[in-house]
């Protein structure tokens, strides 16, 4: 830890911007922990803040030259650490919410578990209203959607005439639209012929 005063860094500073690598040396050791510390109080990516330290001081001897005198060095190069940090991040933000190879919508999990337990819930109603109606309703839709039979073969194997199957299923349907209310007529057929 260096114990410095505003005159040793305002020395150290003059010799630095007229050309001593000496300075720069250090005032970078001097100041690049406290620089460090502080931007681990603003930022929580220590890369970030250890480019944002290498090239604050990058810049500095790059443009030493037209760099001016200043009274307290710390207060300076805090100030200047600090808008950099602040940029960095910003930059580094703005890269990450728009992604250069692409967008890509997901779905967090949470959201799929809460979709899949809603479906499943769903599901389970459906099956209890089919499960409700008369046997032979039943019979007729399973002939029908797990079989994938026609009317007539319907009729033919149950033995009833084809308008008797229509009906069964037209009551079916009627039956399940009542007590599903909830749901569409389109989706519990498509749940109908999920297996």
């Amino acid at each position: 830890m260096y114990a410095t005063s505003f005159h040793d860094d305002a020395s150290e500073w003059q010799a630095f911007i007229t050309g001593s690598q000496a300075s720069c040396g250090t005032l970078y050791a001097r100041y690049a922990p406290q620089l460090y510390n502080y931007g681990c109080k603003l930022h929580a990516d220590r890369s970030l803040i250890e480019d944002c330290i290498q090239q604050l001081f990058l810049y500095l001897l790059t443009h030493r030259s037209h760099l001016s005198a200043v009274q307290n060095v710390k207060a300076y190069l805090v100030k200047a650490f600090r808008r950099d940090l602040l940029r960095m991040a910003a930059e580094n933000r703005k890269q990450q919410e728009f992604p250069a190879e692409g967008f890509d919508i997901t779905i967090s999990p949470e959201t799929q578990l809460i979709s899949d337990e809603s479906t499943l819930a769903r599901r389970r109603k459906v099956a209890e209203e089919i499960n409700a109606l008369p046997p032979r309703m039943k019979e007729v839709l399973f002939l029908r959607f797990y079989e994938n039979l026609s009317f007539e073969d319907i009729a033919a194997v149950m033995n009833i005439h084809q308008k008797s199957v229509y009906k069964m299923v037209y009551k079916a349907f009627d039956k399940l639209r009542h007590r599903l209310i909830d749901f569409p007529l389109w989706l519990a057929m498509g749940w109908l012929l999920w297996k």
